[in-house]
């Protein structure tokens, strides 16, 4: 029996009880059972092998979006217009995002390139990408295999996909704290050491801070580095691009999602 406060790692549910880690909308059992069953093109049936750890990000993004999904169409909109004036800093919420659908765990590809985004929004009009952040770190590039780090690869295939259905692209970066204060984690690191594969976990958390705001030229910075991300992308803006990519909060989803779901009652 481990005494209390001794603990190591997260807590995990007893074997068959994933559910009790999850919020299920009422009817939406079904739903769950295919999400954490989806098997991962090189990791496997990774969403189960997790589904019992309260740190599970899969967890918690299922929770939060598959709710929003549920509720009253003119409800979610308003919680939608929440969310984006929080990731953008004021501003509204574009029509064609407003009446997209909620997906969680979609699997999108590219120009030869495909992976699962956490949650989206696609809509006629426009697709909205979220990548959700916990108490990890985005992995980095690792060549010849991976040229792109997981952010770059994210914006690469969410640009090629809107493009071809001749919508409009969204990026959302979902973690623990907003951007400002992870970069505290360490600041004034220099191109050459964000570029090297540090120890992964909770200390490398910086390095998903550091890439966004480095795409995103925040402070009035350089397009130089997302213009190469995109270089090979005929038509792709890298200033649009950047402009449509938004920082956003668990503890600002939790309460806008909590607040949808009051208001549905």
């Amino acid at each position: 029996m481990v005494a209390m406060g001794e603990r190591s790692g997260p807590f995990k549910y007893p074997r068959g009880e994933y559910r009790r880690n999850h919020v299920v909308w009422p009817g939406q059992e079904a739903a769950l059972e295919k999400f954490v069953r989806k098997r991962h093109q090189s990791l496997g049936m990774h969403k189960l092998a997790h589904a019992h750890s309260s740190h599970s990000e899969d967890a918690l993004t299922w929770s939060c979006f598959h709710c929003l999904a549920q509720v009253d169409p003119a409800i979610r909109r308003r919680a939608l217009g929440e969310l984006w004036e929080i990731a953008y800093d004021g501003a509204t919420l574009p029509d064609g995002v407003a009446d997209g659908k909620i997906c969680i765990g979609s699997d999108y590809g590219a120009g030869g390139e495909s992976t699962e985004v956490d949650a989206s929004i696609d809509g006629e009009r426009a697709l909205t990408f979220v990548e959700a952040k916990l108490y990890s770190a985005m992995s980095q590039a690792d060549l010849p295999r991976k040229p792109h780090n997981q952010l770059a690869k994210k914006l690469r295939i969410g640009v090629q996909a809107a493009m071809a259905s001749n919508r409009d692209f969204y990026f959302i970066l979902l973690d623990l704290a907003p951007r400002q204060m992870l970069r505290r984690l360490n600041p004034g690191v220099s191109l050459d050491e964000a570029t090297k594969q540090a120890p992964g976990g909770f200390a490398s958390k910086w390095l998903t801070a550091y890439w966004f705001d480095r795409y995103h030229h925040a402070r009035g910075g350089s397009l130089a580095p997302l213009r190469e991300v995109l270089q090979d992308i005929p038509r792709a803006d890298p200033t649009r691009v950047a402009n449509h990519m938004g920082w956003l909060t668990w503890a600002d989803l939790f309460k806008v999602v909590l607040r949808a779901v009051v208001d549905n009652r």
